[in-house]
């Protein structure tokens, strides 16, 4: 991680500071996160043509948004659970995009070819994207329901395939 992100120019402390920020604190050992449902809020888009198109490719259908990062351990290790996500809710047209803070295009794509996932990824190098949707720790997800309305958000990592928050999924996307 660190010879990734100081080839992008970041010198050590700074790299430190952002992994901290980005990763540390929000993935505590042995802590695990909490889908805490909200009053339904429209999504914002920003100015994200990617994700506008996403969001149009996907009409009538719920979203779960994944800001990630391919240096990010617990990120990586919750990834293959969430890609079985749709498989584990079938019928309920879920579909999962996933949205790579802070990372290298390549090393994103090389952790999901390595991790054979075939996830779409937005990538928000300059954390625009993340900064939009309020993704200040990492792993962040978003839970949109089929108007596109942010119906849940959480911050750390989840276990997908824990029967709770399969039956919490569901009860949000009815």
């Amino acid at each position: 991680m660190w010879a990734t992100l100081r080839g992008a120019g970041m010198g050590a402390l700074p790299l430190f500071l952002l992994w901290l920020a980005l990763c540390g604190t929000a993935t505590a050992a042995g802590s695990v996160a909490e889908l805490v449902a909200e009053t339904p809020t429209a999504a914002p888009v920003g100015d994200d043509v990617r994700l506008a198109q996403q969001l149009a490719r996907h009409a009538g259908q719920p979203l779960v948004i994944n800001f990630w990062a391919s240096w990010c351990e617990p990120c990586r290790d919750e990834m293959p659970a969430l890609a079985r996500l749709p498989e584990k809710l079938a019928g309920t047209g879920l579909v999962v995009l996933t949205v790579a803070v802070a990372d290298r295009e390549a090393d994103a794509a090389l952790f999901m070819q390595r991790a054979r996932l075939a996830l779409p990824v937005l990538h928000d190098r300059d954390q625009r994207l993340s900064r939009l949707w309020g993704a200040r720790l990492l792993p962040y997800t978003v839970v949109l329901d089929r108007q596109h309305r942010i119906v849940a958000r959480a911050q750390g990592v989840i276990e997908w395939e824990d029967n709770a928050v399969l039956e919490r999924l569901r009860s949000l996307l009815k």
